[in-house]
């Protein structure tokens, strides 16, 4: 389910059991839209995640380890100035949204207590995290709005803070709270009279779009999960349904949100059938029943694994953007260029007939002479020597003509040797390229994306590398055990390629590496073994796998990797990250379902 009401909501009992009271130690940004606050309370530290970014604007505890800047930006020193040392006093929800507000107690500069409230939106792409004193005036905003881009509501420092627009929608906590002393009809009539207030989608609406339209908090899934338990079709209209179908949906929905107010929580996770994630909700649906799921054992561990699940690979890629838009700009370049030079290349084909030309013109210039438009000569480079016309230029006597005809030839013959270095140089350069390509779609974390950054900057690719912004994890290759129990790696990059091939592995481990393909160096650790003994070709087999898993023919089948020992494997001089010459190796050629097998 995505960030909705009812999840801040529970979000929110659950951070007042254990921050309130607690007092903010330190604040970190790691990202441009996220806030870290560590806070000491009931003895223990939190680490608090507070996060304004488009795709998962959330608010959150984590035991995720936190990759912080080593500068940090205005944003965090502003909250750094007004929160450290601050106690918090409350956190509460506003009107069931997705709007939540900590307010903190901290000395300002003159040694005064003074109160400061942090609020999140969580509104998608209109996410914000929002500081504001106790007068309601904004002192920052992670993400500010100018008039220009908003003429409905501003956010940026001096400005008076105002909530977003709810537009009128029900709270359903106070809802349930005003008829909890109603009759069955009268509760009935009750939600009678929210539906036909709402001018989007009431009463005449599709039932699912109309709860959570007309109530506060609620999402699609949460609908779909109220009128399941009411035995209501998404689509039913609710001025169609008979009393007691209404009755049985405002008891569902009534279940629905004691269920929620009493905390009875078990947290599940749902998974497609490829083992990816689909969605959470705080208890089991019955309307998601069947589906392969994950049970936790609390909220905030789930919502730990559903981020850095579903939506590291999104913020990957939308850190890799600028690279992927640069590898596709100089890879369009590299081929265009390739194309002309091929053709170029193609013009030179014909190049002998300049020089026969010249031979002939040569070898009868006396019984040529100046002012003659062409001529027929005996062709003595064929056997039956057929006469050949050439074409005579009118100002040049016989030999100057032979003489432009061997200069033509000649200016052919060295654009084709000079082409010939270029093209060679072009496919160089586009398989680096490709292979970078390769690398940044293996990248798992933010460290592989810096290692590609300052490849590329080394290379004249990148003006310059974006060395040092981060105190990130070193990015390390991937591992892997065979089923005979040999060990082995793979370089999720050129660098480690490098570093993995040249340093890491020894003189007779085995190296693999599809064949004329982009993809990793994998080095099996073999040396020391004994074939047939510690290990048989089921090793090499699995080991090829992993090389055309990890590469750009990874959607074939029977993919050829060749494989060597390290020792026969040499790096040019002045070759580029990853490109490396091999001999002395066999082809192992792996079929599709032995690729399937890797995750």
């Amino acid at each position: 389910m995505p960030f909705d009401g009812i999840t801040v909501y529970s979000v929110t009992e659950e951070l007042k059991e254990r921050l309130t009271g607690g007092r903010i130690d330190k604040v970190y940004q790691p990202e441009n839209d996220q806030i870290v606050l560590n806070i000491r309370s009931l003895g223990r530290m939190y680490h608090l995640l507070l996060s304004a970014s488009a795709g998962s604007a959330r608010c959150q505890l984590t035991e995720k380890k936190i990759e912080t800047p080593l500068q940090p930006p205005a944003f965090c020193m502003l909250l750094r100035k007004h929160l450290t040392g601050g106690k918090i006093l409350e956190i509460s929800q506003v009107h069931f949204d997705r709007i939540m507000e900590i307010v903190v107690e901290a000395m300002d500069e003159l040694g005064d207590l003074k109160k400061k409230s942090l609020i999140l939106e969580v509104m998608g792409k209109h996410s914000n995290l929002v500081l504001v004193d106790e007068n309601r005036r904004i002192l920052d905003a992670i993400r500010h709005v100018s008039i220009t881009m908003s003429s409905v509501r501003q956010i940026g420092p001096g400005l008076t803070y105002v909530l977003p627009a709810h537009n009128h929608k029900y709270n359903p906590m106070e809802w349930m709270l005003q008829i909890s002393t109603q009759t069955g009809k009268e509760k009935a009539e009750s939600l009678d009279k929210a539906f036909e207030t709402s001018s989007d989608a009431g009463a005449q609406g599709v039932l699912v779009k109309a709860l959570y339209t007309v109530f506060s908090g609620f999402s699609p899934l949460a609908s779909r999960e109220i009128l399941f338990r009411a035995g209501i079709e998404d689509k039913e209209i609710w001025q169609d349904l008979t009393p007691e179908r209404r009755c049985a949906l405002v008891e569902a929905m009534t279940g629905f949100l004691q269920q929620l107010k009493h905390g009875d929580m078990a947290p599940v996770m749902y998974l497609k059938e490829d083992g990816s994630i689909l969605d959470f909700s705080l208890f089991p649906y019955d309307s998601l029943r069947g589906i392969d799921s994950r049970s936790y054992p609390d909220l905030m561990s789930l919502l730990d694994d559903y981020f850095a699940g579903a939506h590291q690979t999104d913020v990957l890629k939308q850190k890799a953007q600028d690279l992927r838009h640069l590898l596709t700009t100089n890879l369009d370049r590299v081929r265009r260029k390739l194309a002309l030079q091929e053709k170029q290349m193609e013009d030179t084909r014909d190049r002998e007939e300049y020089r026969i030309n010249g031979d002939l013109i040569t070898a009868n210039v006396y019984q040529l002479k100046q002012g003659m438009t062409s001529c027929d000569l005996p062709d003595y480079y064929q056997e039956s020597m057929p006469l050949r016309h050439i074409h005579l230029d009118v100002n040049l006597t016989p030999a100057q003509n032979a003489q432009k005809y061997y200069s033509r030839y000649n200016k052919m013959k060295r654009t084709e040797e000079a082409l010939r270095i270029q093209i060679a140089e072009g496919r160089e350069e586009e398989a680096y390229l490709l292979s970078v390509v390769s690398a940044l779609n293996l990248s798992d974390c933010e460290q592989d994306l810096m290692d590609i950054r300052q490849e590329l900057s080394a290379n004249g690719y990148l003006k310059k590398a974006q060395k040092g912004k981060k105190n990130l994890a070193r990015s390390k290759p991937l591992e892997f055990v065979t089923s005979e129990g040999v060990q082995g790696l793979v370089g999720k990059n050129n660098i480690q390629n490098d570093q993995l091939t040249f340093r890491s592995a020894r003189d007779r481990d085995e190296w693999f590496h599809v064949k004329n393909i982009p993809g990793s160096h994998v080095i099996l650790r073999v040396q020391g073994l004994e074939m047939g003994r510690d290990y048989t070709e089921q090793s090499f087999l699995e080991a090829a796998a992993q090389a055309a898993r990890h590469s750009s023919g990874r959607e074939g089948s029977n993919v050829p990797v060749d494989h060597t020992r390290v020792m026969y494997v040499k790096k040019p001089a002045g070759s580029k990250p990853g490109f490396v010459r091999y001999t002395h190796e066999q082809t192992i050629f792996v079929p599709a379902d032995e690729i399937g097998k890797i995750q």
